[in-house]
């Protein structure tokens, strides 16, 4: 569902200054979706989180020694992680340098500072070497790009035989006129260029040249996201209008509300780059 208007990276970074400190008192600082084995699963949403980071990062299969890109990073939990659990080489990139220093602080104190470079680039003009990485993470970080020139220029910096390891909030239902109302202001919030169909990430993956091996729906396990976030909202409303302004609360509730009354899920895409 994509948006005529394509933010610019420096407009995606402005986004993430102003919203940063609330969407983590909301929803912990690893800022993807959680996830529970159900909606019985009473499972604190900064764990949920943590879990869900854990899940797609073994898909990597990175090995002590492979060369990882982490593609819109964030904080760097994900790429901490990697570095943590697997012993690999994690170059972690995003447009905002206050996301890339949160993501050194975690790096060293945790121990791996040495194994993670935080960057600041654009992704669709990475300064890095062809066939430069064993294995891409793109962790919800697809709302910010149309998909073809993105997954082209992930496949310039793999490696033959590199795996991509995707996780992507996707529309369920086909676009109407009614869905786009719904997610303005979440689109305006994170300046958000579409959120695609679970097919169309496979789709654009092959069309890039890539071996899709697996495509995996987290949907059950991570709906419960918006409604627990939306419950966490409410419960601290007054505490965080004194600290954010009832302005910022109410846009961003609207905006995490227009998303929960749209039927969305999660999607994790394993690929490769074929050899020749």
């Amino acid at each position: 569902m994509p948006d005529t208007s394509l933010p610019t990276a420096e407009a995606v970074s402005d986004a993430y200054d102003r919203l940063a400190a609330l969407t983590e008192t909301l929803g912990g600082p690893d800022l993807h979706y959680g996830y529970w084995s159900g909606p019985a699963d009473d499972t604190p949403i900064e764990e949920a989180t943590d879990r869900l980071t854990r899940v797609v990062v073994a898909r990597l299969a990175a090995q002590p020694g492979d060369r990882v890109l982490d593609l819109g990073c964030g904080n760097g939990r994900p790429a901490v992680t990697v570095a943590e659990s697997t012993g690999a080489w994690v170059t972690a990139i995003d447009v905002n340098e206050h996301a890339l220093e949160r993501g050194r602080a975690w790096a060293r104190e945790r121990g791996v500072e040495s194994l993670v470079s935080f960057e600041r680039c654009d992704a669709l003009a990475m300064p890095y070497p062809r066939d430069a990485f064993d294995g891409v993470l793109v962790f919800e970080s697809t709302p910010h790009f149309l998909l073809e020139p993105l997954f082209t220029e992930i496949v310039r910096v793999l490696r033959p035989g590199g795996r991509v390891v995707l996780e992507a909030p996707f529309l369920r239902v086909p676009v109407t006129e009614d869905i786009g109302p719904r997610l303005a202001a979440y689109f305006e919030m994170f300046q958000v260029v579409s959120i695609e169909s679970r097919e169309s990430y496979a789709e654009t993956l092959r069309a890039a040249g890539l071996r899709v091996d697996a495509v995996e729906d987290l949907t059950e396990h991570t709906e419960p996201f918006y409604g627990r976030i939306l419950a966490r909202l409410d419960t601290l409303h007054a505490e965080l209008a004194a600290e954010y302004g009832a302005e910022a609360v109410r846009w961003i509730r609207d905006g995490i509300a227009g998303c929960a009354t749209v039927p969305t899920g999660s999607v994790l895409i394993t690929a490769r780059k074929p050899f020749g």
